[in-house]
Parts: C-alpha cells; sequence; structure tokens
C-alpha cells in the first residue's frame, strides 16, 4: 500500500456516506448518521481513509458531549468529551487493509487533529479480547489506564485507553 493509493482525510459527507455505509455494521451506519449533526457543529471530526477516492476504513472523534448521539448517560463518557479531552468513539479499517499500517495513519490524523482543535487527552474504549486493537494503540503510544464493565455494554469487559497529546 502506497501513500498514493491510500489517503487519510476529513470526511465530505456528499462523496463519502454511501461509500462508507457500504462497509460499516448496522450500528456504525446510525453512528455515522448521527454524527453528522455533530459534525456541521464542530462538535466532532471523521477522517476517512480512501483507497483512489472509495472509503476503506474511518475513524470519528467527539470534542464535546451531546445528548443527540445515543448514548447511555456515563458519567465517564461526559468527561472523556469535555474541557481537554475528546473521545475517539470508533477507528475501522476493512479486512483487506489490516496490518499494512492504515489504523496507524487514521490515529495519527485524528491525534493530529484533536491537537490542533486544542484538546490536551484523547481516549477510547476497547474489548478487552481486541489484543491487535491493544497492541495498535500501544505502539501508538496510548497508555492503558482501566478496564471496566460500562453501563453501555453490559456484561463486556473493556479497555480504557488515554492518550495524551
Amino acid at each position: 500500500m502506497s501513500d498514493e493509493e491510500v489517503q487519510v482525510r476529513p470526511i465530505d459527507f456528499v462523496r463519502d456516506e454511501q461509500p462508507l455505509k457500504t462497509l460499516l455494521n448496522d450500528r456504525d451506519k446510525m453512528r455515522l448518521e448521527h454524527a453528522e449533526p455533530a459534525l456541521n457543529d464542530g462538535d466532532c471530526f471523521i477522517y476517512v481513509a480512501a483507497e483512489r477516492g472509495v472509503p476503506v476504513g474511518w475513524a470519528i472523534v467527539h470534542l464535546n458531549y451531546r445528548d443527540d448521539q445515543d448514548w447511555e448517560p456515563d458519567e465517564d463518557g461526559r468527561a472523556y468529551q469535555s474541557g481537554d479531552n475528546a473521545y475517539l468513539e470508533n477507528i475501522e479499517v476493512t479486512a483487506r487493509f489490516r496490518s499494512q499500517g492504515l489504523g496507524a495513519k487514521l490515529i495519527t490524523a485524528v491525534e493530529d487533529e484533536a491537537r490542533r482543535r486544542g484538546k490536551r487527552n484523547l481516549w477510547l474504549h476497547t474489548s478487552e479480547n481486541n489484543f491487535k486493537a491493544h497492541q495498535l494503540f500501544e505502539r501508538q503510544g496510548w497508555q492503558h489506564e482501566t478496564s471496566v464493565y460500562p453501563a453501555w455494554k453490559p456484561g463486556a469487559r473493556m479497555r480504557v485507553y488515554k492518550k495524551t497529546l
């Protein structure tokens, strides 16, 4: 994969929404739909990894907590999206492009953008058993802060990671 083949850039909803939905599961399609008002208000940003203009991955970061994002009320979630904090809600790369550095490129892009927008910390949750994600985040300098059973995912142990920007 060369840099000319896959580019990481801010989302263009007109161009990217429908192609992106072809690679997303139902929950992520809903995330994308709910994010548009937050994106328009400057409360989140989305980066897309695209091969020849077609999305093959994405990352969504929330800068300010919003009640219209279909989240379970959660004090940690509010804290991770306020003040100097931003929350990496989701990052995904299609199977064909995994383990080729594209996840790292998306992470670097969202870290740079969060920093540009004045954030000092990025937070995320990932499944306790998602070892590839743990390796990726740790290689990128993220710190495993704690493990929790969040109210929004009953019975699922999740790791909380933090990146100081």
